[in-house]
């Protein structure tokens, strides 16, 4: 149960059959792929796969300690994600417990599925805002590190990502609850009275509209636009960085070589006889270095800096790339008719909203295997988890 089925659910009672023919997949392989290979068991199982993931991101990411605006965001990246996947396995585990279990309580289970996704799309409009503000924060910092350096702290952070989740929530959810109420309705398939959600002109031809406007068609172009820019600039700057770190390292090598082997006759004669050498000033080979540990710390936090950005920019270019679809779907629609919920070509719309879902999913899993790859310190963190779990 997810808002293509919403949005197919809504388009087709505004076409006829004859026109159905004409679209490139039929009906009856449309709802095999799309429902019952795709959103009851691809998807069923990638979320559930999700939620397990996603809760020991949380888990490792508590254990090492917030003490960062990066590690923040990550976290708060992983909230939104856990809590959209939940929701829309509630959605289904709802809609299923009422069409196959016949579980028919005074509130109908299918209209809650029905509605939960509409939640679920708010954490994933927050999600999405919050790999936006990582991929700016970053991409300032990078940029203009005398500038941005200081400015993201870890409790700015924390205060920009708290207004994201209230703004959201005051914006979408308040909208969305003010929109669906339940009313008393008969229900045929019980023979009683039962809350149920009742579809009204207002709700299709306005309310819907709106809510995939936002949700669906604003937000992802916006955050696409901005996302990959600083995607091209953060991937520019690491090549940059590598570049220098490889120089820096040579010219390192060939002073240290040049150093060993500057040495003066009387130095090798008193290495040959252990006799020492007066009014001589030995010369210390990492004097033109500078102090060794201060120079060992530089390059540790370096390359720390170098990890968090890898991070940060994975993280969004897997967001461009699983969004990409979204946006080229959506911005199809818009330009040919026919391919929408509502024109000839519905199977086919329907399964490329299916495969853009499949992909956000997809997005919503891997972040766990960015961070085990550039963040040494998570890594470790998770290791002494399992560690834990098998004693």
């Amino acid at each position: 149960m997810n808002y293509s089925n919403i949005d197919i659910t809504l388009g087709k009672t505004a076409i006829g059959n004859q026109e159905l023919k004409l679209d490139f997949i039929d009906s009856k392989t449309a709802n095999l792929i799309c429902t019952v290979i795709l959103q009851q068991s691809v998807k069923v199982a990638l979320r559930v796969l999700g939620v397990v993931t996603n809760l020991l991101t949380l888990a490792v990411f508590w254990r090492s300690g917030l003490n960062d605006g990066i590690s923040v965001g990550f976290f708060a990246l992983t909230v939104s994600n856990l809590m959209c996947m939940a929701l829309y396995l509630t959605a289904t585990e709802f809609v299923y417990a009422d069409l196959t279990l016949r579980v028919r309580p005074y509130v109908s289970l299918y209209w809650v599925g029905y509605i939960l996704p509409f939640y679920a799309i708010t954490f994933y409009i927050i999600s999405t805002l919050i790999t936006v503000f990582l991929a700016v924060q970053k991409c300032c910092c990078v940029a203009l590190p005398l500038t941005f350096k200081d400015q993201f702290s870890r409790n700015r952070c924390i205060a920009i990502i708290a207004c994201i989740y209230s703004g959201i929530f005051a914006l979408y959810v308040l909208y969305t609850i003010s929109v669906f109420p339940f009313q008393p309705g008969f229900d045929y398939s019980t023979n009683s009275t039962r809350l149920i959600f009742k579809k009204s002109d207002f709700y299709s031809t306005t309310v819907f509209p709106i809510i995939k406007g936002f949700a669906y068609i604003f937000i992802p172009i916006i955050s696409e636009l901005i996302v990959l820019f600083c995607t091209i600039l953060l991937t520019i700057k690491l090549e940059q960085s590598a570049k220098f770190r490889m120089s820096a390292t040579n010219k390192k090598e060939v002073r240290l070589a040049s150093i060993e082997q500057v040495k003066t006759p009387i130095e090798e004669v008193n290495t040959n006889t252990h006799k020492p050498i007066t009014g001589v000033k030995r010369r210390n080979p990492h004097s033109s270095l500078g102090n060794g540990k201060e120079e060992k710390s530089k390059e540790i936090m370096s390359k720390r800096e170098m990890r968090a950005t890898q991070s940060v920019n994975m993280v969004a270019i897997l967001f461009v790339v699983c969004n990409t679809p979204d946006v080229a779907v959506y911005l199809a629609s818009l330009v040919v008719s026919d391919f929408s919920s509502s024109g000839r070509y519905v199977n086919t719309y329907w399964l490329c909203l299916e495969l853009q879902d499949l992909m956000h999913v997809i997005n919503m899993i891997v972040n766990l295997f960015v961070y085990l790859k550039y963040n040494s310190k998570f890594r470790r963190h998770c290791v002494s988890i399992f560690k834990l779990s098998r004693h």
